[in-house]
């Protein structure tokens, strides 16, 4: 299995020639091998033996990019790699600590191993005074959580009519997303290509989804889909 080999501000040469002198590669022309990575490089590309490749630098990520797709589509893996050349990134965490939940808990730490130790950490679905504040990028995981905890706070579940709260929640949000001085990724389930959900407080959650990944999406430089582990662009 050949590899191709990221550094850490994304130049793959300079990530090679880092393999050659730690004595991890082997460089003949164009040909490289590589039995393990050490810190700091990641892996971009594996193919088969004997593929031959061609690159180009990595560019930077948009300003503003929503990230969409399914359940373990990739779209958190995605959204964190294109903030991986930021040490002083801050992960929004809008799902709650996990405490009461064991699954949850563990999805929890499987994600925070993913991430870099430098990033910081801030546990909240207060998202406006975030974005409206200078400060280092942001990777906001997720805008689907972030939306059931504000139904739950304005207790949409219980009475629909109060959903104009819920909207004007929405427009805050994209209105300080549009106007953020920082780098933002953020991510977002598509769930509405599913079946029909069977009860009316399930069906206001999915129209409202698609509301806030339409609205946000509009206001976005850059839209990606995720899907099977593969990023396409819309």
């Amino acid at each position: 299995m050949a590899e191709l080999v990221t550094g850490p501000d994304g130049a793959i040469i300079d990530g090679v020639l880092r393999l050659g002198s730690d004595g991890v590669v082997a460089v003949d022309g164009y040909e490289v091998s590589t039995t393990r990575t050490p810190d700091g490089l990641r892996y971009d590309v594996r193919t088969p033996d004997g593929e031959r490749l061609s690159w180009t630098t990595p560019a930077q990520p948009s300003r503003l990019t929503l990230v969409l797709g399914g359940a373990r589509s990739g779209k958190s893996t995605e959204a964190e790699r294109l903030l991986g050349d930021y040490p002083d990134a801050v992960y929004v965490a809008t799902g709650g600590d996990g405490a009461n939940d064991p699954e949850w808990a563990d999805r929890i730490a499987k994600h925070r191993s993913r991430r870099p130790a430098s990033w910081g950490l801030a546990e909240t679905i207060d998202l406006v005074p975030l974005l409206e504040s200078a400060g280092p990028p942001l990777l906001i995981d997720c805008l689907t959580l972030w939306l059931a905890r504000v139904m739950d706070k304005c207790e949409v579940w219980a009475d629909h009519g109060r959903v104009s709260e819920v909207e004007t929640r929405i427009e805050q949000l994209a209105d300080a997303w549009s106007r953020t001085p920082r780098l933002v990724v953020a991510v977002s389930n598509e769930i509405g290509s599913g079946v029909v959900p069977a009860d009316a407080g399930t069906r206001l959650y999915r129209d409202l989804m698609g509301r806030v990944n339409a609205t946000v999406a509009r206001r976005s430089d850059s839209v990606l889909w995720c899907v099977a582990g593969r990023t396409v662009p819309l």
